[in-house]
């Protein structure tokens, strides 16, 4: 249950506080039209992540980084065109021609958001029942109730907040929204450097890694810049609440007033219970899942001439194992650690105990699945061997006479990865 509720918390808190802040910003400035561009927007999004998910379930073709791409690069750019678009139409009167360019930055950022963010919810249930010979036990009732409390609990944050914000002073909203959006503009960015790295498609510059890597090492500080906001803008709306004196013609609207007054702290309060809950969630969660995480020790396996002969009833029960060869370097050895995984009946998984974005932080097992130790992304299996994104980086092999055989020199030649 815990696997899930994490999940869905670290894959959609982000992406809901800056959604809540806009939404209540579209709907204070009243505007009909842009509501519905929003509407749009959210709609098409899911119906693009649905059509992935469908397409990465059943078939071959689907590439999420390329996916990501498409989803990430126009939210990008649109949405550093609606920080500074939504600054001027709240400062200054806008014209039509004006109103309808942002209607349409609205919908694009709206849709790419969604569209980034959706696919992993949809596809999440179709884990629930790996290995399992029947769906009627404990361990998916437990999968499934995770996964549904995630989705409540970061929706409830997301109504609580959106009710305060659309009580907060429009200064202040404005503000809010836009260190939200300031934040999650960071985050795609760095997500699309890590893409365009992890596929070769830019140079490794080093003023561009450090950051990826930093982001990799810090995967959920987004996340927590994102709750310290949401804080600040319940204690703001908390504060204005409680040095407001009711005011009214008659008792009546006193009492209307005081009651609005109550309702609003105890939206304020909601949105603090949220995010503490998530934060006890990405933070003692993580740390109590994965508490019984042991790494398998490397085993080395003697050369014959310039080749290493696994036998392969060593590596045929569908588990990681890690191996390491040692490449003389003058008076010392460089330990070159690399992995061989049974992928199905006819094929085997052999890479490297390294990526190209994470660099030798190495792989380990957990439940079944292969996950990169440092970024804690579960790799498909199938693709192990592949390059790209967080998989290991392949290393050429064979299968002769009953053993899997590795040339040394092709070993040694990527020692300087390690």
């Amino acid at each position: 249950m815990l696997e899930y509720l994490i999940k869905i918390t670290l894959n959609t808190f982000y992406m809901a506080i800056p959604a809540a802040l806009l939404v209540a910003m579209v709907k204070s400035e009243d505007h009909s039209h842009r509501k519905r561009y929003l509407s749009l927007g959210f709609f098409l999004g899911l119906i693009c992540a649905f059509i992935y998910a469908v397409l990465k379930r059943n078939t071959g073709f689907a590439v999420r980084e390329y996916y990501d791409l498409g989803a990430l690069i126009p939210s990008l750019l649109t949405g550093a065109l609606l920080l500074f678009a939504m600054i001027r139409a709240f400062s200054a009167e806008t014209g039509p021609g004006f109103r309808r360019v942002l209607h349409g930055l609205v919908f694009c950022v709206a849709a790419g958001g969604t569209a980034y963010c959706a696919p992993n919810i949809m596809l999440y249930p179709f884990e629930f029942a790996v290995g399992m010979d029947t769906i009627f036990n404990t361990e998916f009732m437990f999968k499934t109730a995770g996964y549904a409390l995630g989705i409540l609990l970061v929706f409830l944050t997301w109504l609580a907040l959106h009710r305060v914000a659309l009580n907060m002073p429009r200064r202040a909203l404005l503000a809010a929204w836009a260190a939200s959006h300031i934040t999650l503009l960071a985050f795609e960015s760095l997500t699309i450097a890590q893409i365009l790295l992890g596929r070769n498609m830019i140079p490794r510059y080093r003023w561009l890694t450090r950051p990826v890597i930093w982001m990799l090492t810090n995967v959920n500080a987004f996340t927590y810049i994102l709750m310290g906001l949401s804080v600040i803008v319940a204690a703001i709306l908390y504060i204005k609440v409680k040095t407001t004196a009711p005011v009214g013609e008659n008792p009546a609207q006193v009492r209307k007033m005081k009651f609005q007054a109550r309702r609003q702290v105890r939206f304020c309060a909601s949105v603090l219970l949220g995010v503490v809950i998530s934060l006890l969630t990405v933070t003692v969660g993580v740390t109590y899942s994965s508490r019984r995480v042991e790494l398998s020790p490397p085993v080395e396996f003697p050369a014959t001439g310039d080749v290493i002969s696994i036998p392969l009833e060593r590596v045929n029960d569908g588990n990681l194992h890690r191996f390491v060869y040692k490449v003389p370097r003058g008076s010392s050895t460089t330990d070159v650690r690399y992995i061989v995984i049974r992928k199905n009946e006819t094929a085997y998984g052999v890479g490297l105990d390294a990526c190209d974005v994470c660099g030798p932080s190495g792989y380990y097992q957990r439940k079944g699945q292969v996950v990169c130790i440092l970024c804690d992304v579960v790799m498909n299996t199938r693709t192990i061997g592949l390059p790209g994104g967080c998989n290991p980086v392949p290393l050429k092999f064979e299968i002769t006479g009953g053993s899997l055989v590795i040339r040394t020199e092709d070993l040694a030649a990527e020692a300087r990865r390690f």
